[in-house]
C-alpha cells in the first residue's frame, strides 16, 4: 500500500535527521574534553613558573640565611648581636613560609596533573565512542539510503495502479496531514482524528461502493467488519 512505503519514508526522514545530532553531541563532548585539556595543561605550566620562582626565592633567602649565621661569629656589640639573631628568625619564618608555598604548588600540580591524566582517558574512550558512532551512522545512512531508493521503486508500481484522481487526493492530504492520510472508521469514529462520522454517512461506508472522507479531518476512510467491536 502507497501509505505504508509514505509512512516509512518518514521514518527514514526522522532518523536521518536524529543521527547526526547524537553524532554532533559527541563531537561537542570531544571539543569539550580536548579544550579541559588544553587548560589542565596551561595550568599545570603556570603551576610550574610560579614553584620555580618560589625555589628560587627559597635558595636567596636560605643564601641570605646562611650569611647571617656566620656573621654571628664577627659581632662587636650585643645590639648588633641581636639584630642579627632578629634577622635570623625572620629569615627562618620566610624559609618556613616559602617551604610551604613549594609545597602548595607541588601538591596542585599534582592535583591537576591527576586531573589532565583523568581528561586525556575520557577523551581516548570518547574518541573511540565518537568514531565507532561515526562508523554506524555513515554504515546506517548508506543503509536508509539503500532502502529508500528500493521503496521509491515499489511505489512507483503501485502508482501505475492506482486511480489518476484518487493519487492526486491522496498526495495532497498527505502535504497537509500528519500520519495517515488513510485511516479505518470503527463504531463510526475515524482513527484519524478521533472524531465521529454522521450516522449515514457511516452506512454508506458499510456498504461500499464509493469514498468517503471524513467530514471533519478529509482524511479518506475505510470500513473493515473484522474491526468492529
Amino acid at each position: 500500500m502507497i501509505q505504508s512505503i509514505d509512512i516509512r519514508f518518514d521514518e527514514i526522514t526522522r532518523e536521518k535527521e536524529k543521527t547526526p545530532k547524537e553524532i554532533e553531541r559527541l563531537k561537542e563532548n570531544l571539543d569539550l574534553l580536548s579544550n579541559a585539556i588544553e587548560q589542565d595543561l596551561s595550568t599545570i605550566e603556570e603551576l610550574k613558573k610560579v614553584r620555580r620562582t618560589v625555589e628560587r626565592d627559597l635558595e636567596a633567602i636560605e643564601s641570605k640565611f646562611q650569611k647571617s649565621k656566620l656573621r654571628l661569629n664577627d659581632v662587636k656589640s650585643n645590639k648588633e648581636y641581636q639584630a642579627i639573631l632578629k634577622e635570623i628568625e625572620e629569615q627562618k619564618e620566610l624559609i618556613f613560609k616559602k617551604e610551604e608555598a613549594v609545597i602548595k604548588c607541588m601538591e596542585d600540580i599534582e592535583i591537576q596533573e591527576k586531573e589532565c591524566a583523568d581528561n586525556n582517558g575520557r577523551l581516548k574512550e570518547s574518541q573511540q565512542e565518537f568514531e565507532n558512532k561515526q562508523d554506524e551512522f555513515l554504515q546506517r545512512m548508506r543503509d536508509l539510503d539503500n532502502e529508500a531508493q528500493s521503496l521509491n521503486g515499489k511505489r512507483a508500481e503501485l502508482c501505475q495502479k492506482v486511480d489518476k484522481n484518487l493519487l492526486e487526493r491522496y498526495n495532497r492530504l498527505r502535504k497537509n496531514l500528519r500520519g495517515r492520510v488513510v485511516t479505518q472508521v470503527i463504531n463510526t469514529i475515524c482513527q484519524g482524528c478521533n472524531l465521529g462520522i454522521p450516522p449515514q454517512q457511516y452506512n454508506e461506508l458499510i456498504k461500499g461502493g464509493s469514498i468517503q472522507s471524513c467530514p471533519n479531518c478529509n482524511r479518506i476512510i475505510y470500513w473493515e467488519e473484522h474491526r468492529e467491536v
